[in-house]
């Protein structure tokens, strides 16, 4: 019997040792069909002429051709090859379509997306290219199609979604585009409807020092007309401000914490070649974006040498976008362009006045018109299609907010002015001048582009459509940034601003330009431009400073050290406030957390316990007090939202801090020092109660990188193979080295053009998409550490001819 028993065991652990192999094979087999094709020949009856994409040992590509149809066909067939889920995935959200593939998950997503109607949009507007970027568009979605085709079997990720991948076409290039208007912008005007319901929930003389948007680390590249005041502490007698936050409360805002820094954003900034070394202009750019596996970016070098046939040729080296057929941030040997967020207004909420007999009508200046209705049914993966009805105005489509009134959107995305083929114009621009008076024509998420030219000269402008606001200049400032009725004609877009009439600066006197979200403008361009919720100017301050700091002679690694700044600055001020309130309190819980604030290094260090313990206490205190103050707006509205409001909220926290008014203070509380030592308490909770020990208690391990594929979490044991290490670096929000778990600098680029040889450039996971790729990861590390790794493509490893069908 023991020997059956025996003999049974053996044939069962040979059986799972077989099943083992079959499923590791199948595994095996499913990553390895999705390949890309590093090298051989190919042919194409869509190309007009021989072209090369070359690899080096990174993946970083070059694309050499006779013509840039056939540039646009090469890249989209070396996107498809290596990034093809990637691709899929931002135009399906841009279309609301991502349910299909993922299922009922993503169906809220898919019905904000949808509201928009950008498919349809992207249709339209792309056949109102100018034909010869019409020609790159069509080429790009050929080769796309060529590339995806080219794999021996379907990207990994549909075997693991048990889906089929959809051909592309020529509109998704564009709705690639809109999907960075979601990460970028606000597809609802949310912030100035959190503003809005603050205002009529809270007294006034408290909304407006809510809302203060200036500060004393403003550093605008225009100066300001007046000089900065600090906001007023408003008088005590009307408000209640004393009442405890709810739990709910805090909750919301803890929940929302990243809001604190609002749409995600960049760095960028430039050196006349008046202090630089080589005499060409500089230019560093760092986009803050969330980071998953892979990269949002696709390194990329496009190469169309003069010969006899060609006089013209090109040459072009940056970051590419997968899915668009050109490089978004980079240079042209004459020109470097970088980009971050402008945060300025770009979009106005509309109240509607519905026909009190017939609720399918609105008022407009022309008296009350019929909503346009579309239908949008969105597929499901494995179930029914849902219906969903879209309402358009005159005006933009109907949109949901944190209150239940009736508000339509206008949007610049709604337009072909705010989505075009205008970058690809970057291409041949030869000057800082040319590439300003190209403001206009920039069909993008709005942005503050950072200009230099191998002349010296540097500059800084919008690109991205701005509209042109009926109204005065007071007028339009005031009014816009709020919803209101434009039915009675006094609120109006008239067209577009020309790039003649945009805000810009070009070659100041002190030889540097920068930006890092915060306001930019003042005066007349302030009321352009408008707010739209400007980032806190503590980061750009920073990086003025130490770009003050470089006297002359700067070179590049001047740059990617300021791009690597992660001194607390910011934070200097609540640093000294807890390492008084340690000192002076007499609770003897807090007596050892003294020396690590005392001993914080004033730096964001994966090592430091003291930043963290600063850090913390700050956001405890900032989340309680606003509670409190915002406390009769989310009584009233449960989804409203300080922070979503403004990005300013450390002005008047500081100011109340600072002014240590008793009155201000919360029931249960007689003077500051017992409040703050509560609020200090309950940041240090975790290490109070023994759940961690405060020697462990670090920076780093607060914001451990978390860089995975979106589909890692759902799949048992892909995060193995694709998601990268889980390593501690150093930086934060509020200053020059921005980082976070899943999020941070998407690249950091360092390039004076005609100098390219000399450039910098590194960003997170790496080129490949596929786990067996063998560059996939090459260069993260190099990312984490902030090593100076060439902006150009080095000694070719791979070459991928594609020549045409004879």
């Amino acid at each position: 019997m023991a020997g059956n028993n025996k003999g049974w065991l053996k044939k069962t652990l040979l059986l799972l040792l077989v099943l083992l192999l079959l499923v590791t094979a199948a595994v095996y087999w499913i990553f390895r069909s999705s390949l890309p094709r590093l090298s051989g020949e190919l042919k194409s009856s869509d190309l007009s002429g021989p072209v090369t994409i070359e690899r080096d040992e990174q993946g970083l590509a070059t694309i050499r051709g006779e013509n840039r149809n056939d540039l646009a066909y090469a890249s989209g067939f070396l996107h498809a090859q290596e990034r093809f889920f990637q691709m899929d995935l931002m135009r399906r959200r841009a279309a609301g379509e991502l349910s299909e593939i993922l299922g009922k998950a993503t169906l809220n997503i898919d019905k904000k997306a949808r509201v928009h109607r950008f498919r349809a949009r992207a249709k339209r507007f792309i056949a109102q290219f100018p034909p010869q970027h019409r020609e790159v568009f069509t080429a790009y979605t050929k080769g796309v199609n060529a590339g995806l085709s080219q794999l021996s079997g379907k990207p990994f990720e549909y075997y693991l979604l048990g889906t089929t991948p959809q051909p592309w076409q020529e509109e998704d290039s564009l709705l690639v585009s809109y999907s960075m208007y979601f990460s970028l912008q606000l597809d609802n005007g949310e912030n100035e409807w959190q503003a809005y319901l603050l205002e009529k929930t809270l007294p006034e003389s408290l909304s407006r020092f809510l809302l203060y948007q200036r500060s004393e680390w403003d550093v605008p590249l225009e100066k300001d007309l007046t000089p900065y005041e600090p906001p007023l502490l408003p008088g005590i007698a009307d408000l209640s401000v004393s009442a405890s936050p709810t739990r709910q409360n805090l909750l919301a805002l803890k929940k929302s914490e990243d809001d604190l820094w609002g749409i995600i954003g960049s760095n960028n900034w430039s050196a006349s070649g008046q202090i630089t070394k080589s005499g060409a202009a500089m230019l560093a750019n760092d986009m803050h974006l969330g980071i998953r596996v892979p990269n949002t970016w696709f390194r990329l070098r496009l190469l169309i040498e003069k010969s006899q046939e060609n006089t013209s040729s090109l040459d072009v080296s940056g970051v590419s976008l997968p899915g668009a057929p050109l490089v978004v941030v980079g240079s042209n040997t004459f020109v470097a362009w970088g980009f971050t967020n402008t945060s300025a207004d770009w979009g106005d909420l509309i109240k509607l006045k519905l026909n009190p007999d017939n609720n399918q009508q609105y008022l407009t200046v022309e008296g009350f018109k019929n909503f346009e209705t579309f239908e949008e049914p969105i597929k499901i993966k494995g179930e029914d299609a849902v219906k969903f009805q879209v309402r358009d105005s005159i005006w933009g489509p109907v949109v949901k907010g944190p209150s239940d009134e009736l508000m339509a959107y206008k949007w610049v995305a709604h337009y072909l002015q705010g989505a075009n083929s205008g970058l690809m114009k970057m291409e041949q621009v030869k000057s800082v001048v040319e590439a300003v008076s190209l403001a206009d024509q920039m069909g993008m998420p709005a942005q503050n582009a950072m200009l230099v030219d191998r002349f010296g000269n540097i500059g800084w402008t919008v690109f991205g459509a701005i509209p042109r606001r009926k109204g005065n200049d007071s007028f339009a400032a005031n009014q816009y940034q709020r919803p209101h009725d434009w039915s009675d004609g006094k609120m109006a877009w008239n067209g577009w601003l020309t790039a003649a009439e945009y805000p810009k600066v070009i070659n100041p006197v002190n030889y540097r330009l920068w930006t890092a979200n915060n306001r930019v403008v003042s005066g007349h361009d302030l009321k352009i431009m408008g707010d739209g919720r400007f980032g806190h100017a503590a980061r750009a301050k920073q990086i003025r400073d130490d770009l003050f700091d470089l006297k002359s002679d700067i070179e590049e690694k001047d740059f990617l050290a300021i791009q690597l700044d992660d001194r607390a600055i910011f934070l200097t001020r609540w640093q000294q406030l807890l390492e008084q309130l340690l000192r002076e309190s007499d609770n003897q819980k807090l007596k050892p957390y003294l020396e690590y604030v005392s001993n914080w290094g004033a730096k964001a260090a994966p090592e430091s316990v003291g930043y963290r313990l600063v850090k913390e206490f700050r956001l405890a205190v900032f989340r309680d007090i606003l509670a409190r103050l915002s406390k009769p707006c989310t009584d009233q509205f449960e989804k409203c939202n300080v922070y979503r409001a403004s990005r300013q909220l450390e002005n008047p926290l500081w100011a109340i801090v600072s002014a240590r008014d008793k009155s201000w203070l919360e029931q249960g509380f007689d003077n500051w020092n017992d409040y703050l030592e509560s609020r200090a308490m309950a940041a240090f909770a975790k290490t109070l109660n023994g759940s961690q020990s405060l020697s462990s208690y670090t920076w780093g391990e607060s914001i451990r990188l978390n860089i995975v594929h979106p589909l890692s979490r759902f799949v048992p044991g892909l995060g193995l193979l694709t998601d990268m290490p889980h390593d501690t670096m150093q930086g934060d929000r509020d200053m020059p080295n921005v980082a976070g778990r899943s999020f941070g600098a998407s690249e950091r680029l360092v390039v004076s053009p005609g100098h390219e040889e000399k450039g910098i450039l590194h960003m997170p996971t790496s080129q490949a998409g596929n786990p067996l790729t063998p560059y996939y990861g090459v260069g993260h590390e190099d990312w984490v550490k902030g090593k100076a790794t060439p902006f150009l493509p080095g000694k070719t490893r791979w070459k991928l001819l594609l020549t045409p069908e004879n």
